[in-house]
């Protein structure tokens, strides 16, 4: 009896140790921190992204889509491409993501003014933006997305 049960406890901990692949084959991704929710006039956002990979090759492209979700105007820009600076092959790591005021966050949406202010005043744009990591094979991450990023259009800072 107590072969069987040492025999039986031997496989159970052979399969779960063997069925245990610490990653995926497609690359996964999570935000670790970012500097800031409101990002005050031409200053920059910093996304800190912590990604898995079982085959180590997460050096491809990054994806970033801009939606704009105010009431007013919502629009979705087309996803901007990024290419991934060549690392030594990992299987976990992170990306710093630094996104320009200008050229990253408000490229191609225009301001919204408050009707009725004065001095003209616009709109706090609310951000969604959603990223996607591309491996060498091609294969695609989930898509990460990050809510509440806030964009200041005025001179005085948001709070």
């Amino acid at each position: 009896m107590k072969t069987i049960i040492t025999v039986a406890v031997i496989i159970a901990l052979t399969i779960i140790a063997c069925g245990k692949d610490r990653f995926q084959t497609v690359p996964q991704l999570k935000l670790k921190s970012r500097n800031s929710e409101i990002v005050q006039l031409n200053e920059t956002l910093r996304l800190n992204i912590e990604f898995t990979d079982k085959e180590g090759d997460v050096t491809d492209s990054l994806f970033i889509v801009r939606q704009r979700l105010n009431i007013r105007r919502p629009e979705t820009k087309l996803a901007s491409p990024y290419k991934i600076p060549a690392f030594p092959k990992t299987d976990k790591g992170e990306f710093e993501i630094t996104m320009e005021y200008q050229r990253d966050l408000v490229l191609a949406m225009s301001a919204i003014s408050i009707p009725g202010s004065n001095p003209q005043t616009n709109e706090i744009d609310t951000l969604l933006l959603k990223i996607v990591a591309r491996d060498k094979a091609g294969n695609k991450s989930d898509t990460l997305v990050i809510d509440k990023v806030y964009v200041c259009r005025n001179i005085t800072p948001c709070q």
